[in-house]
């Protein structure tokens, strides 16, 4: 007998994987310590982007510190769980969306907002931003319910009932996001809805991984 794939089960892959339990805290870090200190912040109406945006009391602190190494530490979860799990369809399309998300952020740390981000005149930088942000957000909401499709023969594991519920909520809440945007009065509590999903999505495929990833396949060697 030969095992399929007999480098799935790689140190590479966790060391990867545990990634995922620090892109949280450290954007969670970067929101509170930046929201403190910029003058009139509110977390409830306000992006979280505008805390790195051009004029900003600590633009590039946040922005690198924050977005930028957040979103490196969330693709660098997303390779360790490929590496977990592939060749699995759904599992792989679940971790590359999951890099997406984390490349999203990394890209709007790079190129900050505008004042404000006003999503009207946005120069070019800003534009940047408004679609990494948009890419960042979306393929988080995915992230999840691609793999809810992977498990829904194993309807009885926690972890897809989680997918299915944190995925289908993020999906909602983009939606509202993007469609109604600004007009809402508490738009940075939507924004933190979704990031909070998404990463609480994270920190359960870490701790449940093996239960993810199954029994290796094997098959007959050729005579």
């Amino acid at each position: 007998m030969a095992q399929t794939n007999p480098g799935n089960d790689t140190h590479e892959g966790r060391r990867f994987l545990f990634a995922g339990l620090a892109a949280p805290v450290v954007l969670a870090v970067a929101i509170v310590v930046a929201g403190r200190f910029e003058p009139g912040y509110s977390h409830i109406s306000q992006f979280v982007s505008e805390l790195g945006a051009v004029g900003a009391s600590h633009q590039k602190v946040f922005s690198y510190g924050g977005l930028f190494l957040s979103g490196l530490l969330t693709v660098v979860f997303a390779l360790g769980m490929y590496l977990l799990v592939r060749p699995c369809p759904s599992f792989v399309g679940s971790s590359l969306l999951a890099a997406l998300a984390g490349f999203g952020r990394l890209v709007a740390g790079v190129f900050p907002c505008d004042a404000g981000c006003a999503m009207e005149d946005m120069s070019f930088p800003a534009t940047l931003h408004a679609l990494a942000g948009f890419i960042a957000l979306t393929s988080g909401a995915f992230a999840p319910l691609m793999l809810a499709l992977g498990l829904r023969r194993r309807r009885h594991s926690p972890l897809f009932s989680l997918s299915v519920g944190l995925g289908g909520a993020s999906l909602v809440l983009v939606f509202i996001l993007f469609g109604i945007g600004k007009g809402l009065p508490y738009v940075g509590v939507v924004q933190r809805l979704i990031l909070a999903a998404f990463y609480t999505w994270v920190v359960a495929v870490v701790l449940k991984i093996d239960a993810i990833r199954g029994p290796p396949t094997y098959v007959e060697k050729p005579t």
